[in-house]
C-alpha cells in the first residue's frame, strides 16, 4: 500500500468514524475536557518515552553500543516525530538505526539491538492481549477477535520457538542467505547472530522486560487519564482487557500514524466495556494529540541527528 494510498485510508476512516460517532455529540466531549486529566496524560505520555528510550538503550549497551542517555533520547524523539507521518513503527526504526550508524556505530549491532526492541516490544503486546483474553475476557470480547489475537500469538511463538531451534535455524539461514550477494549475507549473518546472542544475557531481558511492565502500566494509566478527561472512569480491569488488544490492531500498517485505525478501534472496543462512540473518539483524538505533542521537540532535532551530535563523549 502506498503512501498516497494510506493517507485516503487514514482520512477516510477519521471522517467515518466521526461521522458515526455524531461529531457534534464528539465536539461537545471535547469541550468539556478537563485540564488537570489532560496534563497528567502529557505527563504519562512523557514517561512513556523515557522508559522507551531506557529500553533501547539497555539494549544498545547489551552489544556494546554506549550511547549517554539524552543523546540517545534525541535521536527517539526526532524518529517518533518522523514516525508520525509514517505508516508502521518500521520507519521510526530506520530513523534511529541511521542515526547511530552515521555516527560511526557498528551497523550489525545496531540493527541487532533496535530489532530486538521493536520485536520484544510486539511479543509482549500479543502475550498480554492473549492472556487478557484468556483471563478477563469471558463472553465479552467477539469471537473473531480472540481468534485473531489468539492465532497470532500462536504464530509469533512458534515462529519464535523455531528460530531457537538450532538445526530449524541452520536450515533456514543456509537457505536464504544462499539467496543473496555474498556482502549482503555476512552482514545479514552478524545481524542474525548479533540478536541471537540477547538470549544467553539475563541481565539485559531482566531490564527489559520489567521496563516493558512499567510501560504497558503507564499506557494503562494515560488512557484511564483521557477518560476521566472527557468524564468517563474507566475501570482498570476494562483497560487491562481491551488495551492490549487496541495495540496490536494499531500494529496493521494501513493508515499513517495509526490515524482513523485507532479511532474505529477506540470506538469498536470501548463499546464493549459501555463507552459512548463520541467519548470513544474524544479520547482517541486527545491521544493523537498528546503523543504527538510529547514528539514535538523532535522536529527540532532531525538536523542535529549528526555524528558529532549523538556520539558518546570519549
Amino acid at each position: 500500500m502506498n503512501r498516497s494510498l494510506r493517507i485516503v485510508v487514514s482520512v477516510t476512516l477519521l471522517a467515518l468514524v466521526i461521522r458515526l460517532a455524531d461529531w457534534r455529540a464528539t465536539a461537545e466531549v471535547l469541550k468539556t475536557v478537563d485540564g488537570g486529566w489532560v496534563a497528567l496524560a502529557v505527563a504519562l505520555a512523557a514517561a512513556d518515552r523515557l522508559i522507551l528510550n531506557y529500553r533501547w538503550q539497555v539494549l544498545l549497551a547489551a552489544r556494546g553500543v554506549l550511547v549517554g542517555f539524552m543523546r540517545l533520547l534525541r535521536v527517539q524523539l526526532a524518529a517518533n516525530f518522523l514516525g508520525s507521518f509514517l505508516p508502521s513503527s518500521m520507519g521510526v526504526d530506520a530513523v534511529r538505526i541511521a542515526a547511530l550508524c552515521r555516527a560511526g556505530e557498528p551497523t550489525a549491532l545496531v540493527v541487532a539491538a533496535t530489532l530486538v526492541d521493536r520485536v520484544s516490544i510486539g511479543v509482549a503486546t500479543l502475550l498480554s492481549g492473549s492472556l487478557t483474553i484468556l483471563v478477563l475476557a469471558q463472553e465479552r470480547i467477539p469471537p473473531h477477535i480472540v481468534r485473531m489475537v489468539l492465532g497470532s500469538t500462536l504464530l509469533v511463538a512458534v515462529a519464535g520457538a523455531a528460530a531457537l531451534h538450532t538445526g530449524i535455524r541452520r536450515r533456514v539461514r543456509s537457505a536464504l542467505l544462499s539467496r543473496v550477494p555474498q556482502r549482503l549475507r555476512f552482514a545479514l549473518a552478524r545481524i542474525a547472530d548479533a540478536s541471537l546472542a540477547f538470549r544467553r544475557d539475563g541481565s539485559a531481558l531482566a531490564r527489559v522486560t520489567g521496563s516493558t511492565l512499567v510501560l504497558f502500566a503507564i499506557r494503562i494509566l494515560f488512557t484511564r487519564s483521557l477518560g476521566l478527561a472527557c468524564g468517563v472512569d474507566l475501570p482498570i480491569a476494562d483497560l487491562v482487557l481491551i488495551l492490549p488488544i487496541l495495540w496490536i490492531v494499531v500494529m496493521l500498517p494501513i493508515t499513517i500514524g495509526a490515524l482513523g485505525v485507532q479511532d474505529a478501534g477506540y470506538v469498536a472496543l470501548m463499546a464493549l466495556v459501555g463507552v459512548s462512540a463520541p467519548v470513544a473518539v474524544g479520547i482517541s483524538l486527545l491521544e493523537h494529540l498528546i503523543v504527538r505533542a510529547v514528539s514535538l521537540p523532535g522536529a527540532f532535532m532531525i538536523e542535529g541527528m549528526t555524528a558529532k551530535s549523538i556520539r558518546p563523549q570519549q
